[in-house]
């Protein structure tokens, strides 16, 4: 994450105020006047949100100020913080460049006698420039390395030439793996006896037909037989050893109905019936006798529908729906419930955690519970379960991705650990791999301003064997 402010320095403090700022109120001040909220300065400083809460009472009182917006303006006023140009100000236009540097020239150039004898108007006048200038540097400032095409809104990433691409973060628990053979996205990922396969997508050459299988023992990939058809957004499912990947949108920008099954034994792909409608960017779960599909996009909509298909009869069942219709979300089992988690609309990045009962829907009643909510909104995100818990990685579609989160089944509450990519990082695949030592979370590729070839695994659990004596 670039710094947009950089401060002078507590010495510049103004001797209007001669209680100088801790150097950690100084980094707290920083923070805020990017716009950063209490939990993002947490996360950012390793500390909890209430000490936030207490640093900036200690702020406002040594300031002589009442609230973040008149912290900010007095920051800037006073030369705490300088307003530097971000790489995505460079990208601007010229003319929006310069009423950027023009609203940062008037907001230092307003009186700074002090909040407490400041006129009416001037103060809302320094309020609206301060409010006016946020807004433009949030509205250009991480997301603006992306775009999307407006077929659906979502569902084709134009990456950019300029792009540098993601740069993992250091990361304790995480490590940096063999890379995949070609960096993509929008692809279905799902393990099999311990190794990770990676299906189609989208790629810088366009519509991927390409299988590569990652063998986590030997962090080494290899090619397998190609899907017959090239479709993105697309998930998978493993039932009864074999492959299912439904649906999709093809090359053409066309939503399909096809039902692709591979097997990894004898390396080969067939057909089987197709679904009841065209779907594409849903969330799969596989149960044990065949797969559910939740929501996704279906050319025109964001879709409630739920599917659930049968291996044995290779029969289709429309079930309970969503309570809101969205696509982008993903979905596990855990002690025979289905957890599906965000999404997204025409106009929401969603939170939400809910379970689905397939027993409750078989015995005629209500199988959807509304659970705690996710941290913060995500979408195009990954999860993956390991001994009770739901780990999500990703996302950072509409918002700053700053962490990852983990779901305690359980106590139905939510945590957060660290993530090796900041900003946005999403269509990924992840998927969680146990052995003898423990289990790992491979999170792989997806969209960080341009396609992705990372493998990043995550340590989720470790055994430790005592010698018996």
């Amino acid at each position: 994450m670039s710094k947009m402010m950089q401060g002078t320095g507590s010495q510049n403090i103004n001797q209007e105020h001669p209680e100088a700022l801790s150097e950690r109120e100084m980094e707290i001040l920083k923070l805020v006047v990017t716009g950063a909220t209490n939990q993002q300065i947490a996360l950012a400083l390793i500390i909890s949100v209430n000490t936030v809460k207490a640093h900036l009472r200690n702020i406002f009182a040594k300031l002589g100020v009442e609230s973040r917006t008149e912290a900010t303006l007095y920051a800037i006023q006073h030369g705490l913080v300088q307003v530097a140009q971000s790489p995505a100000e460079a990208t601007l236009p010229a003319g929006e460049r310069e009423l950027l540097n023009s609203l940062a020239t008037q907001v230092a150039s307003l009186p700074s006698s002090g909040f407490a004898h400041w006129p009416l108007f001037p103060l809302q006048r320094a309020l609206m420039l301060v409010a006016l200038l946020i807004v433009i540097i949030v509205a250009v400032w991480p997301r603006a390395r992306a775009t999307s095409s407006p077929i659906g809104g979502r569902l084709v990433d134009v990456p950019k030439t300029s792009s540098q691409g993601a740069q993992p973060e250091h990361a304790s628990r995480w490590q940096t793996k063999a890379q995949m053979p070609t960096s993509r996205a929008r692809f279905a990922q799902v393990q099999v006896d311990g190794a990770v396969y990676v299906i189609g997508g989208l790629t810088t050459q366009g519509w991927s037909v390409q299988v590569d299988v990652y063998d986590s023992a030997l962090d080494r990939w290899e090619r397998r037989a190609s899907k017959p058809t090239a479709v993105s957004n697309v998930g998978a499912a493993v039932v009864k050893g074999l492959v299912y990947v439904p649906g999709g949108l093809d090359e053409k920008n066309t939503v399909r109905d096809i039902l692709e099954v591979y097997d990894p034994r004898s390396d080969t792909w067939s057909v089987a019936a197709a679904l009841p409608a065209p779907v594409c960017a849903y969330a799969i779960a596989a149960v044990e006798d065949g797969f559910y599909l939740f929501g996704g996009w279906d050319g025109q909509h964001y879709l409630d529908s739920v599917y659930h298909y049968q291996v044995d009869t290779a029969t289709w069942r429309r079930e309970a729906p969503l309570k809101a219709a969205r696509g982008f979300a993903a979905a596990a089992m855990v002690g025979g419930r289905i957890y599906l988690v965000g999404g997204l609309d025409e106009t929401t990045e969603y939170g939400l955690c809910e379970s689905y009962d397939p027993a409750l829907y078989a015995a005629g009643e209500d199988p959807w519970r509304t659970l705690s909510s996710m941290n913060q909104g995500r979408a195009g995100h990954g999860v993956a379960v390991s001994e009770g818990y739901l780990y999500v990685v990703g996302g950072g579609w509409d918002s700053y991705l700053a962490y990852n989160e983990r779901y305690d089944v359980a106590n139905d509450a939510w945590s957060t650990f660290e993530s090796p990519l900041l900003g946005e990082w999403r269509t990924l695949g992840l998927s969680a791999v146990s052995d003898q030592s423990g289990t790992f979370l491979y999170a792989i590729g997806g969209w960080n301003g341009q396609y992705l070839s990372v493998v990043q695994a995550y340590s989720a659990s470790y055994r430790v064997y005592v010698p018996q004596t």
